[in-house]
């Protein structure tokens, strides 16, 4: 960063100092704005839902006709309207309308449902998954694209130690050595740190007498030791400048490992002497050192099952392609075709659908595009589910069918997801997808034993209604037959596992 950058609230300094001035506050920063757009009130997609409404909208309807049939049938039944009101007799025509109009009412099947639905958000929670909204449980069972985003969600955040490449006759232990020091040094960073379980900082060896720490600009650090060597670590393209045969082999084989998705960088070694933050001279590249991110223990195992299921597995994520290929394939996650730079895709909603259907991985892609990615498979005829950590991934929980946060996530998308993994551990998945399943078998099966009762109540009134029979049985009868034939075997029927 320079004078007059722009530097984003959230932004990690690794390096330096500065003095910043706010120039967008509240809701003008980017991150409010895309929480504002997340805020945005909606309901879960849930096709039982759906089919219920669908379901009492019809029966709604078709009353209308079926309660005139029925009253009238009933009056005629008790000598005709003007006999039934002079006599009285309309007190039990309507008494008999009303009975067969209420067994037409699937009575409790929303009840039910509900209840189906909370017993399955307890059970879950016990699981360390938080259902947000109650028809959300049966949402994963449905899905058939699951879009997973990269850091924190496939991977723990973290980076971790890969492996060592020699490149140069030197003593093991000298640069065994040094990357010791490098890692247990009290201004490491991240980066050097994550040699520690590999490099014990009892194995340093030698007096320690100048350091340059590491700077993002710079993209190395340096250590001396008993002021007769130097050791350089860091980014290969920064250290390597001397055209010679050892830097342009390093150079190519740093650049191999790299297209692996590993994060590579050099130790280089020299007698001259560290001089203020200058590279000292005539740098001979010893090792090269990989390091990857760390991928979710749980990961491959919850990939390998929804595989099995057939879904369709979609990686977006805002890191360079490569490294996402390659936590992809560490996942499980086999590569459709090339990795693509989002930075190249289309904005029509068309072409974008078309490449989503032929690839699986994406880099560099930006929060508003991850939420069209999600609505262009949706105009596909896809359901789709989003997991994902940041709030950059809220927008596209936001509009996904539904929306999966780790627990370790930021607020804004826990608040705006159906579904929380509280302990962060995608093994919580398949069970979510089981007990989906048993919800909507068990609700289908429910409605099925409900709307069977309705359409002979309604078979029943049409009936006697056309013949002029006067309906046989009381209210109270039908509630007692309701209750021991349909309520509390349905109830039974919710929960069957």
């Amino acid at each position: 960063k320079n004078v007059h950058d722009v530097v984003l609230s959230g932004s990690s300094v690794v390096a330096g100092s500065a003095y910043v001035r706010t120039i967008r506050v509240g809701v003008e920063s980017y991150s409010t704005a895309i929480t504002l757009e997340a805020r945005r009130f909606s309901l879960v997609s849930s096709e039982l839902r759906n089919s219920l409404a669908r379901i009492i909208r019809w029966i709604t309807w078709a009353l209308i006709p079926l309660m005139l049939i029925a009253l009238n049938g009933q009056m005629q039944a008790v000598g005709g309207w003007s006999n039934a009101i002079e006599s009285g007799n309309w007190v039990h025509a309507a008494v008999a309308s009303i009975a067969s109009i209420i067994s037409m009412i699937p009575q409790g099947l929303v009840l039910i449902t509900s209840i189906t639905f909370a017993l399955a958000a307890v059970k879950l929670s016990r699981q360390q998954v938080l259902v947000q909204e109650l028809p959300a449980v049966e949402g994963l069972a449905r899905v058939d694209v699951v879009c997973f985003d990269k850091t924190g969600t496939l991977t723990e955040g973290d980076i971790e130690f890969d492996r060592v490449v020699e490149l140069a006759a030197s003593d093991s232990s000298d640069w065994s050595s040094a990357l010791a020091w490098f890692a247990n040094v009290e201004e490491a960073n991240g980066t050097s740190r994550s040699l520690q379980g590999a490099f014990d900082a009892a194995t340093r060896r030698g007096q320690l007498t100048a350091t340059v720490s590491f700077s993002s600009a710079r993209k190395w650090s340096a250590i001396e030791l008993d002021s007769t060597i130097s050791w350089v670590f860091g980014a290969p393209e920064m250290i390597l400048v001397e055209n010679n045969d050892s830097s342009r082999e390093a150079l190519a084989q740093a650049s191999d490992l790299a297209e692996q998705g590993l994060r590579t960088l050099v130790l280089a070694t020299s007698r001259s002497l560290i001089s203020g933050e200058e590279l000292p001279e005539k740098l001979v590249p010893v090792v090269l050192v990989t390091l990857r991110e760390k991928v979710r223990s749980d990961a491959p195992e919850t990939i390998s099952y929804f595989l099995e299921q057939g879904l369709s597995l979609k990686v977006i994520s805002g890191d360079n392609p490569r490294t996402v290929a390659a936590v992809a394939r560490a996942a499980g996650i086999p590569l459709a075709n090339d990795v693509v730079d989002a930075r190249t895709l289309p904005d029509e909603n068309d072409a974008l659908a078309e490449i989503l259907e032929t690839h699986s991985v994406f880099g560099r892609v930006s929060p508003e595009q991850k939420k069209l990615m999600v609505m262009a498979l949706q105009s596909r005829g896809h359901v789709v589910a989003m997991t994902g950590d940041g709030v950059n991934d809220a927008l596209a929980l936001k509009k996904a069918d539904l929306g999966i946060a780790m627990g370790n996530g930021s607020a804004a998308t826990k608040a705006v997801s159906r579904l929380v993994l509280l302990d962060s551990r995608f093994s919580s998945l398949p069970g979510v997808v089981g007990e989906g399943r048993r919800v909507i078998a068990n609700v289908e099966r429910v409605s099925r034993l409900f709307l069977t009762k309705t359409s002979w109540a309604m078979l029943l009134a049409i009936v006697f209604g056309i013949m002029l029979w006067p309906f046989p049985f009381l209210p109270r009868q039908l509630s007692a037959v309701d209750g021991y034939t349909i309520g509390i075997a349905s109830f039974f029927l919710a929960l069957l596992p």
